[in-house]
């Protein structure tokens, strides 16, 4: 099982605030079946040039590789393999920033993408489909879930026809009618990938296995392999552990 989308990264951003925590997050991730993480802080281009994000992302993963390096052998086989990444706020002209192959899931051309939470309009649409034309990346779209409430069901329907892939949170399971539009879209096949969005031990831990267990009570182990599978696959390059990265 792989977890697309964590804010496990120690003093990134909301997420983690040191090592420690993020320790005990990968314990729970690893407890749940979770092989592979994604690390994937927060990155606003209006705020933050993208070289100093990679230089804070840079020494917080060291800082994170050094935490897992003094625990004992055997609890080290019990961290997940790590893989780089960014959870990259839209803005207009976001296919003019430079470096934004580096801001991808690490050997992989897939950007993951947090779209605004304001009415997009078809501009937006135009938008994704320009950065795809001029860069060559695959916008991945995070937690689409979270614009329900706030966006109509024509601009979800536009998004969807790009038939980018979507990530659809745990979270999402927990609500009623969250969960009937996240089934209709695992149905149809327009969102294809589970995460946790993990942010700490407590409020937003780690909790696909909660996840998973409700899309195989609902929709069968046949849609439940898919969604892990589809995870899977989206990273052609798997870390077993963070301790054999140069």
């Amino acid at each position: 099982m792989t977890d697309l989308h964590t804010h496990i990264l120690p003093g990134m951003d909301d997420g983690a605030r040191d090592a420690a925590q993020s320790i005990e997050m990968l314990k729970l991730e690893w407890a749940q079946g979770v092989q592979t993480v994604a690390l994937t802080p927060h990155f606003y281009p209006e705020q933050e040039r993208p070289e100093t994000f990679f230089a804070r992302r840079q020494k917080a993963y060291e800082e994170l590789r050094s935490a897992i390096a003094s625990l004992p052998q055997e609890k080290q086989g019990q961290i997940p393999g790590l893989v780089l990444g960014a959870e990259v706020a839209w803005i207009p002209g976001l296919a003019d920033l430079q470096s934004l192959e580096k801001l991808c899931y690490e050997d992989s051309k897939y950007l993951l993408i947090e779209l605004p939470f304001l009415p997009w309009g078809e501009r937006l649409v135009l938008s994704l489909n320009d950065l795809m034309n001029r860069t060559g990346l695959t916008p991945v779209i995070a937690h689409v879930d979270r614009y329900f409430t706030m966006q109509s069901k024509k601009q979800i329907a536009q998004l969807c026809e790009l038939g980018l892939p979507m990530q659809l949170s745990a979270a999402a399971m927990g609500s009623i009618l969250m969960r009937r539009r996240a089934f209709r879209m695992m149905r149809t096949g327009t969102a294809q990938l589970l995460i946790s969005d993990c942010h700490n031990t407590t409020s937003r831990q780690p909790n696909l296995d909660g996840a998973y267990s409700k899309v195989y009570q609902k929709l069968g182990a046949s849609m439940a392999a898919e969604l892990e599978a589809c995870s899977d696959t989206l990273l052609k390059k798997h870390r077993e552990n963070n301790i054999d990265r140069t």
